[in-house]
């Protein structure tokens, strides 16, 4: 990605229709029928932003059920606004689209809001400082979350398996109002599938914009110690699941990943043998609970399941280039070759 492609894409996040403001939860007054006081802004709201209004003052779903049945909308409206004032001191970012005039989210704040703008000039400080340049940016539609991949100048690179190899020192960023975080991005040199191996196993993160927490990650380099203590653990992953039959359990865990990112069952399985194999052992008269099936080998290793699932997050036709389930794909396929693998085989000389 070069730079006028990389500013054009930050232009088109920047000049999204959306915009944050801050409030105190007592400042959110309910007035019935999904109608709700925004700092003296009044504006209807979807059912599902109810719902996440009423998860950030603590009132629970069955508890506005109960209100509702007892004492009608009214009742409802009136829980609303005692739990509201009772959640004095919590701080809520509320985004809205200012051209549909739709509140779009609500997000509790533990700390400052960090806006985009806040985030992509921090993003141009570390390229500058620490000679990065962009490779990929992914972002939801409404661009609540924004993914940025970057590559070093002076790459670095690293065998975990004779003729296969990773560079290792390039980094990843995301972003959300609450939250920038920091993880290692590795990509394969030599990749049967051509697919980009991804990581967003958090290095460190911050929660406000304040300038020290900025001063803090832009000390973060491939050389801190923190940085290499992610990149061997992946390594050691890499090689356990080279010589490793996934189980049933872990290629249903797979299948899931996916469903997560809105690929529907039939694909899921499609890409994934799941289904497949566990009838395969039903067939045979197995029990497939799952603990059975984290027992119960597939014909696939879990090098294998990994390569599967960043394929189709590199060259799927379904998402836009930019989608950030392409991003949320490769962090949770990686996540599951970190864990601890069901089926551990050894070597054995006797």
């Amino acid at each position: 990605m070069d730079t006028s492609e990389y500013n054009k894409i930050k232009q088109d996040i920047l000049n999204l229709p959306v915009v944050y403001k801050e409030l105190e939860a007592q400042e959110i007054v309910a007035m019935g029928d999904n109608f709700y006081s925004f700092g003296n802004t009044i504006v209807k709201v979807a059912p599902t932003i109810s719902a996440k209004i009423d998860y950030v003052a603590g009132l629970k779903g069955n508890q506005a059920y109960i209100a509702h049945s007892n004492y009608g909308d009214q009742g409802v409206t009136n829980l609303r606004n005692f739990f509201g004032q009772a959640a004095k001191g919590h701080r809520i970012a509320i985004a809205a689209n200012i051209e549909s005039k739709e509140v779009t989210d609500v997000i509790p704040l533990n700390n400052k809001l960090i806006t985009p703008y806040a985030f992509f000039n921090f993003m141009d400080m570390y390229m500058d400082k620490n000679q990065y340049y962009p490779e990929k940016v992914g972002y939801t539609d409404g661009g609540s979350k924004i993914s940025i991949l970057m590559k070093p100048v002076h790459e670095e690179f690293m065998e975990f398996s004779k003729g296969d190899e990773f560079l290792s020192n390039a980094i990843t960023f995301k972003w959300s109002p609450t939250e920038i975080s920091m993880g290692n991005y590795y990509i394969r040199l030599v990749c049967t599938n051509g697919a980009t191996q991804a990581v967003h196993d958090p290095i460190a993160q911050i929660s406000s914009p304040d300038i020290e927490d900025f001063r803090r990650l832009l000390n973060i380099t491939s050389t801190s110690d923190i940085f290499n203590k992610n990149l061997t653990r992946m390594l050691e992953s890499a090689k356990t699941a080279i010589r490793t039959k996934a189980s049933v359990r872990e290629l249903g865990s797979a299948v899931n990943i996916l469903k997560q990112q809105g690929v529907k069952d039939e694909d899921a399985n499609q890409i994934i043998p799941y289904l497949e194999t566990k009838n395969q052992y039903k067939d045979a008269g197995y029990e497939m609970d799952a603990e059975h099936m984290a027992l119960a080998k597939s014909d696939k290793t879990m090098w294998e399941v990994y390569n599967m699932l960043t394929f189709f997050a590199s060259h799927n036709k379904v998402w836009t280039p930019h989608d950030i389930k392409r991003a949320n794909l490769m962090e949770s396929s990686t996540n599951l070759l970190l864990k601890k693998r069901d089926i551990v085989e050894h070597y054995d000389i006797f």
